[in-house]
């Protein structure tokens, strides 16, 4: 998978905001799973009493479904 080319503008940018860096080149399937996990330690990071983390979930929710289905 290439962050650079798979990726919509949108996603690049919202991966960015949590730190991870989009390069022009093929990760591994490690990698990307690494990229889920920050992702999932984001959003579970987040209070759940005020609804930041079902907030998160709607907004990285595809980019989180995009990394768990190249890691396989």
């Amino acid at each position: 998978m290439n962050l650079e080319t798979d990726l919509s503008k949108r996603n690049k940018e919202l991966i960015q905001v949590i730190g991870i860096k989009s390069e022009n080149r093929e990760y591994s399937k490690d990698e990307i799973k690494t990229f889920s996990n920050i992702i999932g330690d984001y959003i579970y990071s987040l209070s759940s009493k005020n609804g930041d983390m079902a907030k998160a979930l709607d907004i990285y929710g595809d980019v989180l479904n995009i990394f768990i289905k190249n890691e396989k």
